[in-house]
Parts: C-alpha cells; sequence; structure tokens
C-alpha cells in the first residue's frame, strides 16, 4: 500500500469494470495491457508488480467474473476456523499451566492474546506466498509467521504464572547470569527475535522503501503479548539494558519517519508504526537484572 492506493483483488476489479463502463458511456476504446499476471515482474517491482493481470499468472484463471461478487478473501472460512483453532491452543496453554488463585485480569489478558492472534492468523498464513520473495523473503515471512504464532501461546502462560520477561544479558550474558526458567527464557528468546525482524521492517521501510510491504498482522499478533504482559504482570527491578533502550529508541525513530514518509493516508503504514511504537516502549520498561 503507497498512500490510498490499496492493490486486492477486489480493487482491481472496481477499477477496470468503473474504466469500461466510462469508457462505454463516453464512448472511447480501452486497452488493458496485461492480460496475465508477470510474476518475473516481482524481482523489479515487489509485491504488486507481479499481478497486474486480469488472469492469474500460474492457473491461468480468470480473477473475477464480470458482474459476480469478488472477495479480497476467498478462503474467509478455513482462514475464521485456524483462528478459532489457535485461539483455542492459547487459552488450552494457559489452562494447562494457571494457577489456583489466577485472577480475572489475567484471563482477559489471555483472552486478549487469543482474540487478536486468532482473528490475524489467517491475514498472517494468507499473505506468506503473496509477499514472500526469494530466499531472505520467505525466511522473513516464515520468521514472522513463526513469532506470530508462538508469542501469544507463550506469554498467555507466563502471564498466568507471573513470570517475568528476562533481559536480553539475562538470556545471552554469561552463564552465571542467566535466567534459569524455561518459560522465561523462551518468552525472552520470542521477544529477540521480535525486535530482530521489527529491525528488518522498520529500517527497510526507512532506507529502501519503495516496493515494501507493511506486515501488520503477523507483526502485531507478536508484539501484543508483551505489551499484555507488561501491563499485566509488570518488570523487575534494575537497570535498563543498553542494548534494549538502544533497540527502543531505533525503532521509535524508524517510525517518526515512516509515518510522514508514507504519509497519514496509508493505513498499513500508521498501523505498523503504531506497533513498532508500543515494542519500543515495550523494550524501553525491560530491566537488566533484578536487585
Amino acid at each position: 500500500m503507497r498512500e490510498g492506493a490499496l492493490p486486492s483483488p477486489v480493487n482491481q476489479a472496481r477499477v477496470i469494470q468503473d474504466v469500461l463502463a466510462l469508457g462505454k458511456r463516453e464512448n472511447f476504446h480501452v486497452n488493458v495491457i496485461e492480460a496475465f499476471d508477470q510474476p518475473w515482474k516481482r524481482a523489479l517491482e515487489g509485491t504488486v508488480g507481479g499481478h497486474w493481470g486480469l488472469l492469474n499468472g500460474y492457473s491461468r484463471v480468470p480473477k473475477f467474473g464480470w458482474a459476480q461478487p469478488v472477495s479480497n478473501h476467498p478462503f474467509w472460512i478455513w482462514q475464521g476456523i485456524g483462528g478459532i483453532l489457535f485461539a483455542v491452543i492459547v487459552f488450552g496453554a494457559a489452562i494447562y499451566v494457571r494457577d489456583e488463585n489466577a485472577r480475572a485480569l489475567q484471563w482477559l489478558g489471555v483472552g486478549a492474546n487469543a482474540l487478536v492472534g486468532g482473528a490475524l492468523f489467517g491475514w498472517t498464513i494468507e499473505n506468506i506466498p503473496i509477499e514472500s520473495l526469494g530466499v531472505a523473503g520467505w525466511a522473513r515471512s516464515l520468521m514472522l509467521a513463526a513469532v506470530a504464532f508462538l508469542a501469544p501461546v507463550v506469554l498467555s502462560m507466563a502471564i498466568m504464572q507471573k513470570g517475568l520477561v528476562p533481559s536480553f544479558a539475562q538470556l545471552l550474558g554469561p552463564k552465571e547470569q542467566r535466567a534459569s526458567e524455561p518459560l522465561g527464557r523462551a518468552a525472552g528468546a520470542i521477544l529477540l527475535a521480535v525486535m530482530l525482524l521489527a529491525f528488518l521492517v522498520a529500517l527497510g521501510l526507512v532506507f529502501d522503501p519503495r516496493y515494501r510491504d507493511f506486515p501488520f498482522a503477523p507483526f502485531t499478533a507478536a508484539t501484543l503479548p508483551f505489551v499484555v504482559h507488561g501491563f499485566l504482570v509488570g518488570r523487575a527491578k534494575g537497570t535498563r539494558g543498553i542494548a534494549e533502550m538502544s533497540a527502543a529508541c531505533v525503532l521509535a525513530l524508524s517510525a517518526v519517519y515512516i509515518v510522514f514518509n508514507e504519509t497519514f493516508a496509508n493505513w498499513q503504514s500508521l498501523w505498523v508504526c503504531a506497533v513498532l511504537a508500543a515494542l519500543a516502549f515495550n523494550l524501553a520498561q525491560v530491566r537488566d537484572a533484578q536487585s
């Protein structure tokens, strides 16, 4: 998406049919240049470049029928079922480790993780083959999907156990200083992965934004659980980690730049920048060690 222009099957069908209707009404000829998608253009023009055609580049099937309904998510039923199953997994993991004295607020946190993660699950899976180009693109998309799946599950378990997320120093530092609790280490490893992926997204949109996608669905599902956890469980008492503070500054400054560079008309950009800001705030709250 760039500014207010959002490529999608529905918008493609609308534009073509509106242009043809205008041509018929005003009595001028219309020439649609690309009959078939040209996947090779993705290497030069990003995700959208390979999807200009009226017919699918692989199956040669028309993307829409004239005077027929068009959907951006034709497999929405399966995506919805997948989201429900994902929410069940999140609640199942929380129930498995629940404490007898678990409060309603903790269950609300788990519910938020399950709701957002489940709602974005299908969107995340759907966008993987569309937005992935080459080995690096597939690796990034699959890693985003992985953290989007793991974060709601692991952080919901941490919420129920009131376990703290260790700092990067406690995760990667000297052996005697490392956190020993397995669930906390898992949460810390996921946070580290989310931060690194956020760097790829943010710095890409700052230094080379043309033809870049906005992975708002998996990015949101991976980040929200840390925000909810920080609100409900809090942080250890101690000094803030240098690595976390540095990362928070980079992500926050990147978000500000991206907002103005992509303009306020780009809702995908605004969404991603809001998540970047939330992640930056969360990183800034991570403590280096307990006092």
